[in-house]
């Protein structure tokens, strides 16, 4: 069950082109993704997470076990607001408007359980959930995040999810532009895809 955590826990840790915490035995690969997608009255969108910071502590004995439900004693992850980019300067401005950037410059996620909810015997597919607390625009609210595993041909490891944010919930209101003729949905989904492999 080594490998299988310490996948995990970099897996929540890591994102694609600006890798800011990895593992002595695996590393993430460039094609990993995470992203911001939503609707507007005019046309859907998607803005990419170009970058984050984090924190995690081990629990040892858990590492090495066969069957331990938190594997993880602290986790926490760093958003920065203008880390969300869309390729459209106006449209960044408004998202970052709307998220309170410059009173709440950050998107937080601080875990308080990590849970192995199932895999096969060989552990090539596993189920995943990961609750704790997420801070969007100074609002806190606590989510579980599911996430799916698989092991690829190549021997490296695949970790797929999305979440589900109803802005609303968290006093963010959708960006607008042209006097409020185009508006932004209240939902947006967060869809990732992180790949790991041994370094």
């Amino acid at each position: 069950m080594k490998s299988l955590f310490t996948t995990l826990l970099i897996f929540l840790f890591t994102l694609s082109g600006n890798v800011l915490a990895q593992s002595d035995s695996y590393e993430i690969l460039e094609k990993s993704t995470i992203q911001v997608k939503g609707t507007s009255t005019l046309h859907d969108w998607t803005s990419d997470v170009e970058e984050f910071s984090s924190y995690i502590k081990f629990n040892a004995a858990a590492l090495e076990g066969d069957s331990i439900s938190n594997p993880v004693e602290s986790l926490s992850l760093t958003i920065p607001v203008e880390s969300i980019e869309s390729g459209k300067g106006g449209m960044n401005r408004r998202t970052y408007d709307a998220l309170k950037h410059d009173d709440f410059p950050n998107i937080m996620f601080q875990m308080n359980n990590a849970e192995l909810v199932n895999a096969d015997s060989a552990l090539t597919s596993m189920e995943l959930s990961v609750e704790g607390n997420l801070t969007i625009a100074g609002s806190s609210k606590n989510i579980t995040l599911p996430v799916t595993g698989a092991k690829q041909e190549d021997g490296s490891f695949k970790f797929t999810g999305e979440y589900e944010i109803n802005m609303k919930d968290y006093d963010v209101d959708p960006p607008s532009a042209m006097f409020g003729t185009i508006k932004a949905g209240e939902v947006v989904t967060i869809p990732f895809e992180i790949y790991v492999t041994k370094s």
